[in-house]
């Protein structure tokens, strides 16, 4: 048996085939080996990341018309003239690659190191596939446009038909009680009548044989003669002048075939890299990558043959001071399965094959020996012992320190003690070499001498003694019990024997044997608390992050709902506003101040209605370093200083106060900022002086407030009483803003609209304390 059907790679092909498209690609899949040259191994490898990159971002890769078109290619080479049939496979074909080459223009952010080469040297045949698409419809027929002659002759073809079917028809009717079937019949090409077998020679022309019957004849008419002959010409016409298009089709695919035959190779090879790759997003794998360390390691690797609901995933690791790894446990516990599993793994990634775990980096090795399974045969009168150990004297023969080895309980097959000693002696020899050595064993001894050396990493599978069945779970570290008795009890050995058997057992086992079957049983139970530790931990994460996202997007759908409201609203007030303000310049038209003071109450009471938003308390602890979004416009900004009512942010550079009701937690990242050094310039012209007003005309909002409160700092360093800051009309925005301003600041002892000649509501009158 080959080291591939022993760790059944072939079926793992044999699966893999189903994801091909065409049968050049099933047979590269079936003719897959494991390469152990380094670079192969790697591009290989790099090929199916990227083909694996390409098709869950992109979907599969488009190959319509895809056939094995090699013997027709190798027909037309030599001189041959192709049929209808061949000559559309080719132009199929043709257009497949068409449809590669395009797909392959809207892949923009994958870098395609290795799979680049391939698409690259694929080429369009533009001249040539439109020679044949012109000349083939979609079911291989000839068309008409093919040749002005061909068109010429079908158009008569069609006008003879019409011809003879209006010929019969007279002829019909006018011996309508002659003819015993009005449909008119075709005998080898040519079309006749069924008249009654008496009256056949009655119409001259020419007589094609007697019905079943004997009672009717069919008959040529002489009305008809010259029509078929007509017709009979036009089809030898018909057909001389298609051989002649498929002759200058086959000339034009000849001068194009090698293209088309290195098009064919590649496409293969694609076929076959997207067949496996396809295969592994189903599976759920990844590329597998390549160290020089000499290290095993593959992250909940799971056995591609097992189903995946039954699976468990297990992690093993191997290499380093590391070199030998024993496996031990109770039979069907999995101890074959994970020793299968590493070297499983090792040979599809050296075919490029998708590895199903989390992560896997595999050693280079220059040869794989495997001795699993019995192997023995009548014929060649090998018993089971002998050959095991035929396999085992090869492996010692030919391993070298890059190779590695599997060894499936090792030494078994003869006497017991023989055996034991035979084992240790194999991975003497195995361990001097050098080689990467994973065993599976049952004896004692064998453990022990695992136990005294450094080098060899002791693992186990785990066995629940509550339920007398293995968990499949690969413990590293532990070296587990073979609990034969149990599981003989569970299969029905009458317990009398089992008893006997126990006893017999206890008589031989000394107290550190008893000592060392408790610790062990001590450290699975620990090892299977922490394990569900460990489960219970990750699964609480896991919860907590997703409420903490459920909070987050609840409250993000609130504070749209609540935008939502408050734009409705402010649309109402703003248009109530307006009429207002109409109001307002009507009576400073008219002069009447009287009632103008009025007004102004009411456009004051309704920038108080607008601005006076209601408070909602925001049950968050923000903290200095927080990352929070503005409810307004998402934008993610800084806390930088938390107070009791307000919240100082940085936003673009820039700080601004808010209340804790206008931003929210954000799951974004601040990006940590280097620290700048600052200069600060004294300014010796503090009494310098400055204007009575402040203009905030064609600024933002938030350019506007910055600006206003620059002047209204200077304004207090020089002790300015009163000033005017100007707004202008528009929208009311910038008003709204530059009132809402001064009504939080504590040093505004009142403000109000301008007079007329103060530029009324365009601006407004600040009185400081």
């Amino acid at each position: 048996m080959s080291v591939i059907d022993s760790l059944e790679l072939n079926i793992i092909l044999e699966d893999i085939q189903k994801y091909s498209n065409f049968s050049l690609g099933k047979k590269r899949i079936t003719n897959s080996k494991p390469s152990f040259d380094k670079l192969v191994i790697r591009q290989n490898n790099q090929r199916l990341k990227e083909a694996l990159d390409i098709i869950i971002k992109y979907g599969d890769l488009p190959m319509p018309g895809m056939k094995d078109i090699y013997m027709v290619l190798e027909k037309c080479k030599k001189g041959s003239v192709l049929q209808g049939s061949e000559c559309i496979d080719v132009l199929r074909f043709m257009q497949g690659v068409r449809s590669i080459i395009s797909f392959k223009k809207t892949i923009k952010d994958i870098e395609l190191d290795e799979l680049d080469e391939l698409f690259d040297t694929l080429t369009m045949q533009n001249k040539c596939e439109k020679a044949l698409n012109d000349c083939f419809n979609e079911y291989g027929e000839v068309k008409d446009s093919a040749s002005s002659e061909l068109r010429r002759i079908r158009v008569s073809m069609r006008d003879i038909e019409g011809e003879i079917s209006s010929a019969a028809q007279r002829f019909i009717q006018a011996h309508s009680d002659q003819v015993v079937d009005s449909i008119v019949t075709v005998r080898n090409g040519r079309s006749v009548i069924l008249v009654r077998a008496s009256d056949k020679n009655s119409f001259g022309g020419y007589v094609y044989g007697d019905s079943a019957s004997r009672n009717a004849s069919y008959v040529e008419p002489s009305q008809l003669v010259g029509l078929n002959n007509r017709k009979i010409q036009l089809i030898d016409d018909e057909q001389n002048e298609i051989q002649k298009i498929l002759a200058e089709c086959s000339k034009a695919i000849r001068e194009v075939v090698d293209e088309v035959m290195a098009n064919l190779d590649t496409c293969a090879i694609l076929d076959e890299i997207f067949a496996k790759a396809k295969w592994g997003k189903e599976h759920n794998g990844i590329a597998g990558s390549l160290n020089d360390d000499k290290q095993i390691y593959l992250k909940k690797a799971r056995h591609p043959l097992i189903d995946k609901d039954k699976v468990v995933s297990n992690t093993y690791r191997l290499g380093e001071d590391k070199k030998v790894l024993l496996i031990t446990g109770p039979n069907t516990g999995g101890k074959t399965v994970s020793m299968k599993v590493i070297g499983l793994f090792v040979l599809m990634a050296y075919c490029g094959i998708p590895l199903l775990c989390e992560e896997a980096s595999l050693p280079f090795v220059d040869n794989v020996f495997v001795d699993i399974g019995d192997d023995q045969s009548v014929v060649s009168s090998l018993s089971s012992f002998s050959a095991h150990i035929q396999k085992q004297a090869e492996v010692c023969e030919k391993a070298t320190v890059n190779s590695l080895v599997l060894l499936d309980e090792v030494g078994s097959g003869t006497d017991p003690n023989e055996g034991e000693a035979l084992a240790i002696a194999i991975l003497n020899e195995l361990r001097e070499r050098g080689c990467l050595t994973i065993c599976t064993t049952h004896y004692d001894r064998l453990k022990a001498y695992g136990k005294r050396h450094d080098d060899i990493l002791l693992a186990s599978v785990q066995f629940d003694n509550e339920t007398l069945t293995p968990t499949y779970k690969y413990l590293e570290g532990l070296t587990g019990a073979s609990n034969a008795f149990e599981i003989a009890e569970k299969y029905g050995l009458p317990k009398s024997i089992i008893k006997y058997a126990r006893f017999l057992k206890e008589q031989s086992r000394s107290e550190e044997d008893d000592l060392i079957v408790k610790l062990e049983q001590q450290l699975n139970e620990n090892v299977l608390k922490q394990e569900e530790l460990n489960k219970q931990i990750e699964e609480n994460k896991q919860l907590n992050e997703q409420l903490i996202k459920q909070q987050l997007e609840f409250q993000k759908t609130k504070d749209e709902y609540q935008k939502q409201l408050d734009e409705k609203a402010n649309a109402y007030i703003e248009e109530v506003k307006k009429k207002a303000n109409k109001v307002l310049k009507d009576i400073r038209h008219q002069q009447k101040t009287a009632k103008y003071h009025e007004a102004l109450e009411k456009v004051s009471a309704l920038n108080t209605l607008q601005n006076n938003e209601e408070e909602v308390e925001v049950d968050y602890d923000f903290k200095v370093g927080d990352a929070v979004e503005l409810k307004t416009s998402s934008t993610v900004c800084e806390v930088i200083k938390v107070e009791k009512k307000q919240i100082t942010i940085l936003i673009n550079g820039r700080q601004m106060r808010v209340k804790k009701n206008q931003i929210r937690p954000s799951l974004h990242i601040i990006p940590k900022q280097k620290k700048e050094t600052k200069i600060q310039v004294r300014n010796e012209n503090i009494f310098a002086q400055i204007p009575m007003e402040v203009n905030l005309i064609g600024l933002h909002v938030d350019e506007a407030i910055n600006k206003m409160e620059d002047y209204m700092d200077t304004a207090m360093l020089h002790n300015l009483k009163t000033f005017r800051i100007i707004h202008g009309d528009g929208s009311g925005k910038l008003r709204q803003a530059v009132h809402q301003r001064l009504s939080k600041n504590k040093n505004v002892k009142s403000y109000r609209l301008g007079m007329p000649q103060e530029g009324g509501t365009g601006a407004t009158v600040v009185t400081m304390k």
